[in-house]
This record gives structure tokens, C-alpha cells and sequence, in this order.
């Protein structure tokens, strides 16, 4: 039997107007209600289905990224910073951070909800 682990190195790339992300998401149920998380954001959402949770997360990653774009680039950067994001020595757009979950569970959803995704987006 033979292992490949990847680490997975999330990242955020900020150009001129443009947010590109690659962070993870996690989904499944909680109770009567379905959610979505990215804990390296700290940003969710939440519905009575899959859609509407992934809905919500998609507006609530919108306005996280509204937000970010609104401050000067110094408050942006100590903002990431907080976030566990630093920028990359060479390439002073990018901003990455690896999160390794060390049970690989998140806790408190249905385990036979949970679904793990790699979210890439441009907004």
C-alpha cells in the first residue's frame, strides 16, 4: 500500500480590481441545515438545502472580498496577515497560507454529510 499526500497550499492573488482565491471549503449538515464553510476566510453560509447554503456562501465570500478591496493595501495586508495569510517574498500580489486539518474532520457537521472541496475563484 502506498501514500501521496499533497499539501494543499491555499492562496490569495490581488490584482488592480480582481480577488482570485484557492482555499478550501467544507459542506455538509448540521442539524435541519445545510452549511458551507472556509475556515481560512472565516467566512460561511448557510440554507435548508446544499443550494442555498452554497448560495449564501457565495454571497458572503462576495461581500468578504468587497470589503477587503475597500481598505488601503496596508490595511489589506495586516488584515490577511490576521487571517494567517502572508505575502510571498517575490510576488507581493500573492498571499498563501497551508491549513492541514489535523483530524481532517470538521467537527459538529453530519460525517455523512461532509464533503471537502477545493474552492478557486475570481470575483
Amino acid at each position: 500500500m502506498s501514500f501521496n499526500f499533497k499539501e494543499i497550499k491555499e492562496s490569495i492573488r490581488i490584482k488592480d480590481k480582481e480577488i482570485k482565491l484557492k482555499v478550501l471549503t467544507f459542506s455538509g449538515k448540521d442539524g435541519d441545515y445545510y452549511v458551507v464553510v472556509s475556515p481560512a476566510l472565516l467566512v460561511s453560509g448557510y440554507g435548508n438545502t446544499e443550494e442555498e447554503a452554497e448560495e449564501s456562501f457565495k454571497a458572503n465570500l462576495e461581500t468578504f472580498c468587497r470589503d477587503l478591496m475597500v481598505l488601503d493595501s496596508e490595511q489589506r495586508d495586516l488584515e490577511l496577515k490576521k487571517l494567517g495569510f502572508l505575502k510571498e517574498k517575490y510576488h507581493t500580489k500573492n498571499f498563501s497560507k497551508a491549513y492541514i486539518d489535523e483530524n481532517g474532520v470538521l467537527h459538529g457537521l453530519e460525517k455523512s454529510s461532509i464533503r471537502t472541496s477545493m474552492l478557486e475563484a475570481t470575483v
